[in-house]
């Protein structure tokens, strides 16, 4: 996913550490939650985890990761859409 700006590209694989940690920097001391999705191909639920590990290891908390689907009908099969990171204390 790109996005244009001021002629610059904005590529999610690219900048989402960045993102991430400028989010962090407008958290709270005590956040009770901080949460991230991605609709886009070319990084694993893990990355995202690790991402999150790196940035907000100041806080204590549980991080959890995974994949964001929508089951399929009459199969017991799911279409994956995404991937979603959060951190909770």
């Amino acid at each position: 996913m790109e996005e244009v700006h001021h002629g610059e590209v904005w590529q999610f694989e690219n900048n989402i550490s960045d993102l991430i940690n400028l989010c962090s920097k407008v958290l709270s001391n005590n956040p009770l939650f901080f949460l991230i999705n991605s609709y886009t191909t070319g990084i694993s639920s893990e990355v995202l985890s690790n991402l999150l590990k790196l940035n907000l290891k100041k806080y204590k908390g549980k991080i959890t990761s995974g994949e964001i689907g929508l089951p399929m009908t009459n199969s017991n099969l799911i279409l994956p859409c995404g991937i979603y990171g959060r951190w909770e204390d």
